[in-house]
């Protein structure tokens, strides 16, 4: 059978639906896989010639297959609706349809539900065949005004069974300026972003990964992870077929949560058989332990790694227990600094925190701000406003506390990037929540990212604070200067970088990096 798989991400690297691609493969049937990347701001939805394009390339398929978050939706919507005007079935699988089934239901005949090699296999075949498909698991079905909601399988336990992402690109299509053309290395971005486990092993409040916590209760444990040997299998295969990528991005939950054991083996061969720089998230609780993670980061410097985000999410106790169920201390968060400056030399860190929670006292966010003065320099701070997912334990919490009560309080339709627009729609510590949000960017002993430290300082006494919350119109001046700022960033500044040569955009990622 012949199947189309259409991606709506904003960058093609979909490790997931590449997956998918070649596990239908291996399955004997055909697939074109293509991707469709729109600018960022997530109003935008494909014109009516893009549409055209795609229905020239996907009309003689008897299956298509759609991937979307949240964000993309609304573009996802507008391929369904082309599947339908062909007559073709369609199924809408991905995050979104896996966390908000039901409205994905109204607008969709097959939904796919959680991790779905195996049901996409299965429908595939059972289509070839003119058989019954509202019985296959992970599949929400509606046949002839029918509909069958199935439970989920349990998930693959060995995700090495599992064939290698599908990188056959010249076969491959990407929307580039409004035409759809073949995939070309330069798509890739000199970059490969990859999961080498699935799960996580924390239960945030604000995660969906409790959603899908619930959809697997009792079926198996989530966290699995690939074997050390399959990952650098990969690694390899990618690194010679494409010589521009210079930085492999791990995209693991919490890549340091791993066993020493299978750390060791994969800095051993990384080094060895891959030798790319590399990349990795993690989080306090894996690296407070000042023994294990010395030698754990220790390993991995020595192998390749020379970014690593750690995600502290808030420097407040209170805020951290209590709301986020994040049992991750200040305290532990400064050992954890400091088992990482150890490697400053080397290693570029950055930290992630939360912003912009209705939820936060005036307190809470001094305490964050404290907090980063705190962390031993240089690092980069990476501030994120608070998103509240559909279906989380925080969202259903803000509903019930009156925070959210349309769609637009929770700020589904902001990236995490919008400053000003955050602070206006939460209105809850706007002055220093701006303090903060300028604060991202790289820290020094002289500044923290737009802000020198010595004025920093002065933002924050208890009268300048107290001033500017009875006073807000020197806030919305600069709020409004920062949403100009952001506006030029992500509609100009980014747009004309990724036009440049990718010799460019590497040399700059460079040079950053040794900065």
């Amino acid at each position: 059978m012949k199947i189309a798989l259409l991606s709506t991400s904003t960058f093609p690297a979909d490790q997931g639906l590449r997956t998918i691609s070649s596990y239908l493969k291996s399955k004997e049937h055909q697939v074109q896989l293509i991707f469709l990347p729109l600018p960022e701001d997530y109003s935008i939805k494909y014109p009516v010639d893009v549409l055209n394009q795609v229905e020239s390339k996907i009309s003689d398929c008897k299956l298509i297959g759609i991937n979307a978050y949240a964000s993309t939706n609304d573009r996802a919507k507008q391929l369904i609706s082309l599947g339908k005007k062909l007559n073709i079935p369609v199924v809408w699988g991905g995050p979104h349809p896996t966390f908000f089934p039901e409205d994905c239901f109204k607008y969709c005949d097959i939904i796919a539900v959680g991790e779905a090699e195996d049901a996409f296999v299965d429908l595939a075949n059972s289509l070839e065949r003119n058989q019954d498909i509202s019985k296959i698991p992970n599949l929400w079905v509606r046949t002839n005004k029918t509909e069958t909601k199935n439970h989920v399988r349990p998930p693959i336990h060995d995700l090495d069974m599992l064939p290698h992402q599908d990188f056959d690109i010249d076969s491959q299509l990407i929307l580039e300026n409004s035409k759809l053309i073949h995939f070309e290395e330069r798509h890739i971005g000199g970059m490969l972003f990859f999961q080498t486990e699935r799960g996580c092993p924390q239960a945030c409040s604000y995660c969906t990964n409790n959603i899908l916590r619930e959809i697997y209760k009792g079926k198996s444990d989530l966290l699995r992870t690939h074997s050390v040997d399959y990952v650098i299998e990969e690694f390899v295969d990618l690194k010679n077929r494409f010589p521009s990528i210079s930085v492999i991005d791990i995209r693991d939950e919490t890549f340091l949560i791993r066993p020493i054991e299978w750390l060791r083996e994969f800095s051993e061969k990384y080094k060895e058989k891959v030798g790319l720089r590399m990349k990795c998230l993690t989080e306090p609780a894996s690296i407070s332990n000042e023994v294990i993670s010395s030698e754990k980061l220790s390993l991995l410097v020595d192998a390749g790694l020379s970014d690593i985000i750690v995600g502290i999410q808030s420097g407040s106790d209170q805020l951290n227990f209590k709301l986020y169920n994040r049992f991750i201390s200040a305290a532990q968060v400064i050992k954890s600094a400091i088992a990482v400056n150890k490697f400053k030399d080397k290693l570029t860190v950055m930290y992630d925190i939360i912003a912009c929670n209705p939820y936060e006292t005036r307190e809470d966010v001094l305490a964050t701000i404290n907090l980063i003065r705190q962390l031993p320099k240089p690092f980069y701070l990476s501030v994120n406003n608070l998103i509240f997912f559909e279906g989380t334990p925080l969202y259903r919490k803000a509903i019930q506390d009156g925070f959210i009560k349309d769609g637009k309080d929770t700020a589904s339709d902001l990236n995490y990037w919008d400053r000003w627009k955050h602070i206006k729609l939460k209105k809850k510590n706007m002055y220093l929540s701006l303090v903060l949000n300028l604060m991202r960017g790289p820290c020094t002993d002289m500044r923290y990212g737009l802000i020198p430290a010595s004025v920093l300082n002065r933002l924050i006494k208890d009268s300048s604070v107290t001033f500017n919350e009875k006073h807000l119109t020197p806030t919305y001046a600069a709020g409004t200067v920062v949403q100009s700022m952001d506006f030029f960033r992500e509609n100009l500044a980014k747009p004309i970088f990724r036009r440049m040569p990718l010799s460019f955009r590497s040399w700059y990622d460079k040079v950053r990096y040794q900065a």
